[in-house]
C-alpha cells in the first residue's frame, strides 16, 4: 500500500515514574474542584474535513503493532479525523517501571488516499486504541477496544463485536437530554513477558460537566473474558440520574416483533435483559423495537447482577453471513458490594437502523449523587456466549406474539386479544416426560390472561406455554410467568411489556 512508512514507533522521551490507580483517583478528585472545560479538538482541518470515504483509506499498519515481542498482548490505535473522531485522548504506556505518552509516529498508519503534510502530523494523538491477544489461536485477535466518549467493547473466544459497554450513563432518556462523559486519558500497563501475571491493567480518567472519575480495568482473557472494574467518582454538581455499569445494544426485530423489509428473519445484537434480584429471583425480559421511547424499571434492594444477552445462537434464525449475529457476546454485570436500593433500568428507543444502538440498560441508585460528594464501587463484567449459571434454572428461549384471531380462522376472541407462545429450555426440562405435572404460573397487571397451556414441544424438546391476553382498554400490560412442578420453580421468571404501540 502507498503511504507513509517508517520503522521507529516508540517516542524518544525517556519516560517518567509510572502512574498508579491512587494517582488517577487523586487526579479525578482535583479535576472535580475545577470548572469543566469542554475539550477542544487539536487535530488539523486536513483530518477534520475528510469524508467517510477518505477517512476509510487510513489503515493501521498491521505489521507493526506496539509490544510486538511475543508477549501476551499487542496494541493498535485508532486514527482521529473524518466526520466523527475529532477528539483525541492521551495514552500513556507503562513498561519496566517507566511511563511514556504515546503519540502517532511515522509508519503507524498507511495513508492510501490523501497524504498529510508534516504539520498535520505534529503532536498528533489517537482517537482510541485496541488491545490484541492470542484469544482463539496463535494469531493476535482483538480483545478489548476503547473508542469515543466513554465506550468500550470486549470479546471472549469465538465472539464477534456486538453490544457496547460504557463507563457511566448520566440522565439517559431524561427530558433534559443525556450527558456523555469522556475518557480523556488512559494508562496501559504492559505485563512482563515471562511473568506469571498475565492480566492486563488499563486505567482511565473520566471527565464531564457533572462528574469526574477514575477507572481501573483488570482484563482476564479467556473463553469467557472477565473484566474487573473499579470506579471512584467525584460530583461537580447534583446529578439527577446516574446509571452505573451501562450497556448499550441494538435490537431491530426478532420473533416477537414485526420485521422490516429485510431478507433476514431476525436482526439484533441482544435479545433480552436478564436480572438477578437480591432475593435470587432470575428475571428475563425479551427486547422489543418500539415506536416510542419506553423505560422499564426492575426495582429491588441491591442487585446480584444484570446484563444484556444474546441467547439465540442459531445461524438459521439470522441468515446473515456478514454480521453473524449468532456470535455476538452477552455481557453479565456482577456488583462486588451492595449497591443499595434502586433499580435496573431498561430503555428501548425507536430505530429502523441496525447501525444504531437503541437499547440501554444500567443500575440506578435511589440515592442521588450531590455536588461535592464521591462514590466508590466495583463490579465484574463477563463477556460470554453460553452459560449454565446465568440463569442456573430453565431459561426462556423464544417469545412469539400475534393476534388471537388468526386470519381466516374464527376463534371467537375479541379483536384486541393477543396470542403468546413462550418456550423454556434446561437440561432438566428436556429429560422430563411429556406427562410431567408441570404448571405454568402466568399473570398480568392489567387485563386478563386465559387459556393457559403448558406442554412439551416434541419438535425441539422445549416446554411451551401458550396463552391469550385480553388487554384492558388498550392499556400497556406487564406480563409475568414461570414453570413449576409442585412447590419448586423450574425456570426463571419471564416478563414482557405488552403494548399496542409496538412497531
Amino acid at each position: 500500500m502507498p503511504g507513509v512508512i517508517s520503522s521507529p514507533f516508540a517516542n524518544n522521551n525517556v519516560g517518567t515514574e509510572v502512574t498508579r490507580y491512587d494517582d488517577v483517583i487523586q487526579k479525578a478528585q482535583i479535576l472535580s474542584k475545577t470548572a469543566y472545560s469542554k475539550p477542544e479538538s487539536t487535530i488539523s482541518d486536513f483530518w477534520k474535513s475528510m469524508s467517510v470515504e477518505e477517512f476509510s483509506k487510513i489503515y493501521y499498519n498491521p505489521n507493526k503493532p506496539l509490544w510486538n515481542d511475543g508477549g501476551p498482548y499487542q496494541l493498535q490505535f485508532f486514527h482521529p479525523g473524518g466526520p466523527w473522531f475529532h477528539d483525541t485522548v492521551d495514552i500513556n504506556l507503562q513498561e519496566n517501571g517507566r511511563e511514556k505518552d504515546q503519540t502517532i509516529q511515522p509508519g503507524m498508519f498507511w495513508y492510501e488516499g490523501k497524504q498529510p503534510a508534516p504539520s498535520d502530523m505534529e503532536d498528533l494523538h489517537f482517537a482510541g486504541f485496541r488491545v490484541h491477544h492470542q484469544l482463539n489461536s496463535e494469531y493476535y485477535d482483538e480483545l478489548i477496544s476503547f473508542l469515543g466518549s466513554n465506550y468500550f467493547r470486549v470479546l471472549g473466544q469465538g465472539q464477534q463485536y456486538g453490544l457496547s459497554i460504557r463507563g457511566l450513563a448520566i440522565d439517559t432518556a431524561e427530558p433534559t437530554g443525556e450527558e456523555f462523559p469522556l475518557f480523556k486519558e488512559f494508562w496501559i500497563e504492559k505485563p512482563e513477558k515471562d511473568s506469571d501475571e498475565k492480566n492486563l491493567v488499563i486505567m482511565a480518567l473520566l471527565d464531564s460537566p457533572s462528574v469526574t472519575g477514575a477507572y481501573r480495568f483488570t482484563i482476564q482473557p479467556g473463553k469467557d473474558t472477565v473484566v474487573d472494574v473499579d470506579v471512584s467518582l467525584f460530583a461537580r454538581k447534583d446529578i439527577n440520574k446516574l446509571g452505573l455499569a451501562p450497556l448499550t445494544s441494538m435490537f431491530l426485530f426478532g420473533e416477537n416483533t414485526k420485521g422490516l423489509d429485510d431478507y433476514r428473519p431476525e436482526v439484533h445484537d441482544s435479545d433480552g435483559l436478564m436480572v438477578c434480584t437480591s432475593a435470587d429471583e432470575w428475571i428475563w425480559r425479551p427486547l422489543a423495537r418500539r415506536k416510542n421511547v419506553t423505560i422499564s424499571a426492575f426495582v429491588g434492594e441491591n442487585t446480584n447482577g444484570f446484563g444484556l444477552s444474546q441467547r439465540d445462537r442459531d445461524f438459521n434464525h439470522y441468515g446473515d453471513l456478514e454480521s453473524r449475529y449468532q456470535k455476538r457476546p452477552s455481557i453479565w454485570i456482577e456488583p462486588k458490594q451492595n449497591w443499595g436500593h434502586g433499580h435496573v433500568e431498561l430503555v428501548e428507543i425507536p430505530s429502523d437502523l441496525e447501525t444504531t444502538d437503541n437499547i440501554v440498560a444500567y443500575w440506578v441508585s435511589d440515592k442521588q449523587m450531590k455536588a461535592g460528594s464521591s462514590l466508590e464501587y466495583s463490579y465484574r463484567l463477563t463477556s460470554y456466549l453460553e452459560s449454565t449459571q446465568w440463569p442456573p434454572a430453565g431459561k426462556s428461549m423464544s417469545t412469539r406474539e400475534g393476534p388471537a384471531n388468526r386470519a381466516g380462522f374464527a376463534y371467537g376472541h375479541s379483536a384486541e386479544a393477543r396470542f403468546f407462545a413462550v418456550e423454556f429450555e434446561s437440561d432438566e426440562l428436556s429429560k422430563l416426560p411429556a406427562d410431567s405435572p408441570i404448571e405454568a404460573v402466568f399473570n398480568c397487571q392489567v387485563g386478563k390472561i386465559y387459556d393457559v397451556k403448558a406442554f412439551k414441544n416434541t419438535e425441539n424438546k422445549l416446554w411451551r406455554v401458550q396463552f391469550n391476553l385480553e388487554p384492558e382498554n388498550d392499556q400497556p400490560c406487564d406480563l409475568r410467568g414461570y414453570l413449576k412442578m409442585g412447590d419448586r420453580a423450574l425456570t426463571e421468571t419471564w416478563t414482557y411489556l405488552y403494548t399496542t404501540k409496538y412497531a
